[in-house]
């Protein structure tokens, strides 16, 4: 039978695929396929018990209480209003609102202002609902929304390969900022190459939310290196008790009761459960995603920076929550607009990449910034490099065996081993000489593992050879050559 193919990310070298199990294992042995991952799924993170009706008021405009909380209105006093930033909401489609006219979209894979959910049209009027006199109003009123629909109208779920794919349609049609108020518990090494290659290559800063399930445990694609990981705090500043907490968090946002616009006629699930069809209350790390999508694009609409260096600002201009620095919890703390402004406005006198763009309508005032802790990658060690002496793991771990025979271009090669939870070891290794052997023996927590092996250089192969076992399981032997980049993942499940 033919298979069937649903993306082609020639840019990845990836092709996403429906097999059956013997066109599975026939592909495992093709020697032009270097490996095979599975396509894992992705959900709507909002908590659906928590959707209500809100009693606003009958005339004029209500401003949700998150809007002053990230100091979005003390950023259109000095001029920043999202104008001239486009911001990709990759969900369950925006559907048409007065409060939200300047949206536009693909009607493929699925029409973009269809929302049968209700989720999309949320997270959009967060990020951009119109200063305009009535209804609420967004972090960025006067940002473009580009909607790239996921879900289908069941709302149920999406896969990586789906969202990857929105993700780059958004940057082929311009934005310059993705949110994706969606995640799930697996990640997957393609996904985490296409963020990574939207960031450097394309300058697209992705948005995720952290995930709903209260616990430590990782969400992709937020914990992703190159996504920003947000977190949810109530109006209070507190913690929301269903927001994950963990080392990737970045940054955190208004979660808890956020009002914001609902589709106002057709299908939607969440209106006809509150029976409003035009504005609602809903609570999630969905709905923190989108002010953080929103402060971005004010910061854009005031300055021109690298994706570096717009999140540097909010960093660096965060008001610190919880413990001093960075924290599992609401990372570098609670995102302030305003501040960041600030922030950028004094790095364009010392950097040739920052400059202000013309004509601020008023000063800023001073912000004291919090410090950030740096995650640290510790080197492997020389107690972990063994030849074959026995080693027994404890029956919560797992013996990692990594072989590396290198060729006379040695010093350019590293490799990392990094776990995909907070529970997870990360180690990390080079080569201080050409045509030198590796054998790295030791005893890893049993947890979802990304190994890496890099050639610096950037370009060409490498030809030697390395193979990587786990409890004596051969999960990769190859032996020849070795592109500039591998990537493998073991240990994943749910």
């Amino acid at each position: 039978s033919e298979i069937k193919m649903h993306h082609d990310f020639r840019d990845l070298s990836t092709f996403v695929l429906t097999l059956t199990e013997s066109e599975y294992r026939e592909l495992q042995e093709d020697p032009n396929v270097k490996s095979i991952v599975d396509d894992v799924k992705r959900y709507p993170l909002h908590i659906p018990e928590s959707v209500k009706r809100h009693n606003r008021k009958l005339q004029g405009q209500e401003v949700p209480y998150g809007i002053d909380m990230v100091q979005a209105e003390q950023a259109w006093e000095y001029g920043a209003t999202g104008q001239g930033v486009k911001v990709c909401v990759v969900d369950t489609g925006v559907a048409d609102h007065p409060d939200l006219l300047n949206v536009s979209g693909p009607n493929s894979p699925l029409p973009f202002n269809q929302d049968g959910v209700g989720h999309g049209t949320h997270c959009a009027g967060t990020i951009a609902a119109e200063n305009n006199g009535f209804g609420v109003v967004g972090v960025a009123p006067d940002a473009e929304i580009i909607s790239v629909k996921v879900f289908s109208d069941n709302g149920q779920f999406a896969y990586s390969s789906g969202i990857l794919s929105a993700a780059q349609e958004c940057a082929n049609l311009g934005a310059n900022i993705i949110s994706m108020s969606l995640g799930g518990p697996l990640p997957n090494p393609f996904e985490l190459l296409g963020y990574r290659k939207l960031m450097e290559e394309q300058g697209v800063i992705s948005v995720a939310a952290a995930g709903n399930f209260g616990n430590g445990l990782w969400s992709f694609p937020a914990s992703y290196p190159k996504v920003l990981s947000v977190a949810a705090v109530d109006e209070n500043k507190n913690r929301a008790s269903f927001s994950q907490y963990n080392r990737q968090v970045d940054i955190a946002a208004p979660g808890v009761d956020v009002f914001s616009t609902l589709p106002t006629e057709g299908r939607c699930d969440i209106c006809e459960s509150i029976g409003d069809y035009e504005y609602g209350t809903i609570s999630g790390t969905s709905m923190a995603c989108p002010h953080v999508a929103g402060v971005l694009a004010l910061l854009m609409s005031k300055f021109d920076a690298t994706p570096e260096e717009y999140i540097k600002a909010i960093e660096e201009a965060a008001e610190d929550l919880g413990s001093s620095g960075k924290d599992r919890e609401f990372g570098h703390g609670l995102i302030q607009a305003h501040d960041a402004l600030k922030y950028l406005e004094e790095a364009s006198s010392r950097s040739d990449t920052i400059s202000i763009k013309p004509d601020p309508t008023s000063a800023l005032t001073d912000v004291t910034t919090a410090p950030i802790d740096a995650m640290i990658e510790v080197p492997i060690s020389p107690a972990f490099i063994s030849q074959n002496q026995a080693i027994s793991c404890d029956d919560n771990e797992m013996l990692f065996d990594f072989k590396l025979v290198s060729d006379n271009q040695g010093s350019e090669i590293s490799w990392k081993l990094e776990g995909q939870s907070d529970e997870g070891m990360s180690l990390t290794g080079s080569l201080n000489k050409s045509n030198e052997d590796v054998h790295v023996r030791t005893c890893i927590p049993k947890n979802c593992y990304m190994f890496t092996i890099i050639n610096s250089a950037g370009y060409g192969e490498i030809k030697g050879s390395y193979s990587v076992l786990t409890d004596g399981v051969i999960l990769t032997d190859n032996v020849g050559r070795f592109g500039s980049e591998d990537i493998l993942m073991f240990g994943c499940v749910v």
